[in-house]
C-alpha cells in the first residue's frame, strides 16, 4: 500500500494543471488502443515518426505533461508557461509549457497538443495525457477492453441518464455513503485505490475499524501522512455498489478510482464539462 500511496502522489501534482489551449479544428473520431498495470492505465503516445512513449492516461487531470528528458531528445518548443496547482495541498509553482507536434496516441493521430515540462517520474511513464483534450466530442473509456473511443457528440451518442456535472475542472460522480450521505467524488484512473476521501472525513466515516497510516505522500514542497481503512457498509458508485470499500484519507480530496473505473464505462463531454457512469458496454 505504502508504494501504490507514494505512486499516486507522484503524479498528483498535475491533477489541477492549466487546461491545454483549445485545437483549431475538432479532434478525429476512432478508437485509442490503452495498456494497463495493476496500478496504470497506460497510452502510447508517438511524435511525428519518433519512437513510442508510454504516458499515463488520467482522467483525473485536465492537463498534459511531459519529461524533460523526451522535450530534449525530440527537440520541442517553448510556448509559454503555466501555473500548476498541487491537487493535494493547493501549492502553485510556473512550469514552462512545449509544444507537441504530430501526436498519435494509441495509434489514432490527433495533431499538436500542448503541456507542461517537467521532471517526471520516469520509472513507468514519461509524462501524462488528459482525456481534457478532446473537447467538441464525446470520450468514451471502456478500460474493460483497454480503449478510449472519441465519438460524435450528438444526440445518438448520448445516455438517457441524466449526467453529473464536473466539479471543478475534473470529471465528477455521486458517492453515496453508507449513512445517506452525498459526495461529489472525482473520476480518477490516475488513482490507484477505490476510493480516497478528505483526512477531515477520518473520523466521521463508519470504518471497520480505526483507520491507520498506510503511506506518506510527497506533493511540491510539502510531506504527510496517508491513512487507510475499510468502510463498513455499502457505499453506491453510479451503477454498481462497493460493499464494504477499502478507503484512504489524504488532503481535501474524494477520488473514485482504477479498480472502480475498471468496472463501469466512463463517458465524457469536455466541452460540456460533464460525465456519466454507465454499465460495461456488451462485448461486440
Amino acid at each position: 500500500m505504502l508504494s501504490s500511496s507514494l505512486n499516486f502522489i507522484a503524479i498528483a501534482a498535475a491533477l489541477a494543471a492549466a487546461p491545454v489551449a483549445p485545437k483549431a479544428t475538432l479532434a478525429p473520431l476512432g478508437t485509442i488502443t490503452l495498456a494497463q498495470s495493476d496500478e496504470r492505465v497506460f497510452v502510447m503516445m508517438q511524435i511525428g515518426d519518433g519512437e513510442l512513449l508510454p504516458m499515463i492516461f488520467d482522467s483525473g487531470s485536465d492537463g498534459h505533461s511531459i519529461d524533460r528528458i523526451a522535450v530534449r531528445h525530440n527537440h520541442l518548443r517553448r510556448v509559454g508557461a503555466m501555473v500548476e496547482i498541487d491537487g493535494t495541498t493547493g501549492k502553485r509553482r510556473n512550469l514552462p509549457t512545449v509544444t507537441i507536434p504530430n501526436v498519435k496516441l494509441g495509434g489514432l493521430e490527433v495533431g499538436p497538443i500542448e503541456a507542461s515540462e517537467l521532471d517526471y517520474d520516469r520509472s513507468d511513464a514519461m509524462g501524462i495525457i488528459s482525456p481534457d483534450m478532446f473537447a467538441g466530442r464525446l470520450v468514451s473509456i471502456d478500460l474493460a477492453r483497454n480503449r478510449a473511443r472519441i465519438l460524435e457528440a450528438g444526440p445518438a451518442n448520448i445516455p438517457s441518464i441524466p449526467a453529473t456535472p464536473y466539479h471543478g475542472p475534473l470529471p465528477t460522480t455521486e458517492l453515496v455513503l453508507p449513512d445517506g450521505r452525498r459526495l461529489p467524488a472525482h473520476l480518477d484512473t490516475g488513482y490507484n485505490g477505490e476510493l480516497s476521501l478528505p483526512l477531515a472525513m477520518i473520523d466521521h466515516v463508519p470504518l471497520t475499524k480505526p483507520a491507520i497510516i498506510v503511506g506518506r505522500f510527497h506533493s511540491i514542497d510539502t510531506d504527510g501522512d496517508v491513512y487507510g481503512g475499510q468502510i463498513r457498509g455499502p457505499v453506491r458508485i453510479g451503477p454498481i455498489t462497493l460493499d464494504n470499500p477499502h478507503v484512504t484519507f489524504l488532503g481535501d480530496i474524494t477520488n473514485v478510482g482504477l479498480p472502480v473505473i475498471r468496472r463501469v464505462t466512463l463517458l465524457l463531454d469536455p466541452a460540456g464539462k460533464r460525465s456519466w457512469l454507465l454499465p460495461l458496454a456488451p462485448a461486440r
